[in-house]
């Protein structure tokens, strides 16, 4: 069961979910946000930018190309902020993403 390749994050499937403008426009500034934080951090390698720096809407990460450390954050932490989101919170405050992270890098 382990050997089974998930997807812990389809740009496309998350985009298509609803044609709403405001919504599409939402999950990409989410989506933004949380790669662009995750790649600095180097919790993947795969680049999920165009070279104009938006966010490359074909990106599809597989546990396979994340670090443990960045499958760790999908199963912990990234559910939470996206809850955070989804109420009203900041798109551009990532301390919960940050705080996380140290949590699970602290526990290695």
């Amino acid at each position: 069961m382990n050997d089974i390749d998930f997807t812990l994050c389809s740009v496309p499937m998350l985009y298509s979910r609803n044609k709403s403008k405001e919504y599409q426009e939402r999950i990409i500034k989410k989506l933004t946000v949380l790669l662009a934080f995750m790649k600095a951090n180097d919790l993947f390698e795969k680049n999920p930018f165009n070279s104009d720096g938006s966010l490359n809407k074909e990106f599809i990460l597989k546990k396979s190309e994340a670090t443990a450390d960045g499958v760790e954050m999908f199963k912990k932490v990234i559910p939470g902020w996206f809850s955070y989101l989804d109420k009203g919170g900041n798109i551009d405050n990532i301390a919960r993403l940050e705080k996380g992270l140290e949590k699970i890098r602290k526990s290695v």
